[in-house]
C-alpha cells in the first residue's frame, strides 16, 4: 500500500521549507489553516505521531499496512490531536484517509513531494 511519510530535514529545498516530524512517520493532509500567509501551514503535512509539521513527504510502498489499520492510525492521530472527540462522528477520518491513499497511488515510491497551490506534486 502506498503512503506518505515525512521526508526529513534532508529533503529540504526551498528557503522557507520546515520539517519538525520524525522522518519516516505517516504524515496527512492539511486541514487545519489559520489566517496567517506566511505561517506555511496551507503546504505542510501533520505527522500523525509527532503532530508536527513538514512541507517535504514522500510516498512509499509499505506492504505491512492494510487499509483498517491506516484509517485506525488516522482516527487515533486525528483524536489525539483535538479534532475529534469519544462521541464525533468520525465517518470523515475513513473519507480522509481514503482520499490520502488514492492520491498516493498516483505517486512512484521514493518520489520527494510538496503542497504548491493547493497541488501535490513532485518536486
Amino acid at each position: 500500500m502506498k503512503v506518505f511519510v515525512a521526508a526529513g530535514p534532508g529533503a529540504k529545498k526551498r528557503s522557507d521549507d520546515f520539517s519538525w516530524t520524525v522522518d519516516g512517520e505517516l504524515v496527512r493532509l492539511p486541514f487545519d489553516r489559520c489566517d496567517c500567509p506566511d505561517c506555511g501551514c496551507d503546504r505542510a503535512m501533520a505527522g500523525l505521531a509527532s503532530s508536527k509539521a513538514t512541507t517535504t513527504f514522500a510516498v512509499i510502498d509499505n506492504p505491512g499496512l492494510d487499509t483498517r489499520s491506516y484509517v485506525g492510525v488516522f482516527r487515533d492521530a486525528i483524536r489525539r490531536q483535538g479534532f475529534l472527540g469519544d462521541d464525533d462522528d468520525d465517518g470523515w477520518v475513513a473519507e480522509l484517509a481514503g482520499e490520502q491513499l488514492r492520491l498516493a497511488a498516483g505517486f512512484t515510491p521514493g518520489q520527494v513531494l510538496e503542497i504548491r497551490d493547493g497541488r501535490i506534486r513532485a518536486r
